[in-house]
């Protein structure tokens, strides 16, 4: 009888799992794969045989102070019919596309200009512009417009804070009390050489953890500072600083705020 009751037992925790199995994967959205494709990789329509492009992909380098560049995908309506250029849409409102004829006749060349403008947007990046003809839905032609643009000479906006050689985007974080846990913060290095970042250890309360990923930083690259919280090692008070050293400031403006946030008793 014991033998049965723990088959059964076995047999019900299995069933509870299935259907706990099951729950969770009803509450999963997935998305298919056609949509996906269809953002990132359309479907053109019929009339994108007509159009003949030069290119439909231009790479350039920039920097974020540069004023906007125009940037021409030239065409032929290679097809025996006139085409309606309907409408384009940009994947970004730092890409501002235009076409200079709507209707194109055949065998006609026309072109569209994009402007990019590089202010506020440093980086990488691959804008799109879709092209639509006639009444379709599907666009008639994808435009590629890699950019990799250089950080301008006010990084304030990207970098707020200040510390003498590097620029942060924070210098506060924050722990729960009794919670162990680990924050970044991320910096730039603007010191003209390779740099690396240390605390003063004498003034690390013991279950605070200081280190820079990479090691050491080249000048002009980006790395992280990791602050690791281990309640289990000692205490702390609600408020910490850990202080900088080798950036040719006082401890005052070369501190990082750690703060203990206080749990409450439920």
């Amino acid at each position: 009888m014991a033998l049965i009751m723990s088959r059964f037992s076995l047999i019900s925790c299995l069933l509870l799992s299935l259907l706990l199995h099951a729950s969770a994967l009803a509450q999963i959205k997935i998305i298919p794969r056609e949509r996906i494709d269809s953002v990132v990789a359309p479907r053109l329509s019929p009339d994108s045989a007509s159009l003949k492009f030069e290119t439909t992909r231009i790479v350039a380098a920039m920097n974020e102070d540069d004023a906007p560049a125009v940037f021409r995908f030239r065409f032929t309506n290679v097809s025996g019919r006139t085409i309606y250029i309907n409408r384009l849409v940009s994947s970004c409102s730092c890409a501002a596309a235009s076409v200079n004829v709507r209707e194109v006749a055949p065998d006609a060349e026309a072109e569209i200009a994009v402007r990019y403008d590089p202010k506020g947007h440093p980086g990488k990046f691959e804008r799109r512009i879709f092209v639509y003809s006639g009444d379709g839905n599907e666009p008639a032609a994808v435009l590629k417009l890699a950019v990799d643009v250089e950080n301008g000479a006010d990084i304030s906006g990207i970098w707020p804070v200040q510390m003498g050689k590097i620029r942060l985007r924070r210098s506060e974080v924050t722990f729960d009390e009794g919670r162990k846990a680990v924050e970044k913060l991320r910096f730039i290095n603007l010191s003209g050489r390779d740099m690396k970042l240390e605390c003063e250890t004498a003034f690390l309360p013991g279950c605070l953890s200081f280190r820079t990923v990479p090691e050491t930083v080249a000048d002009g690259e980006e790395g992280e500072i990791v602050i690791s919280y281990d309640p289990s090692v000692g205490s702390v008070r609600e408020d910490n600083k850990i202080i900088l050293k080798g950036l040719g400031l006082p401890p005052s403006r070369s501190s990082l705020k750690v703060s203990i946030r206080q749990t409450k008793n439920e």
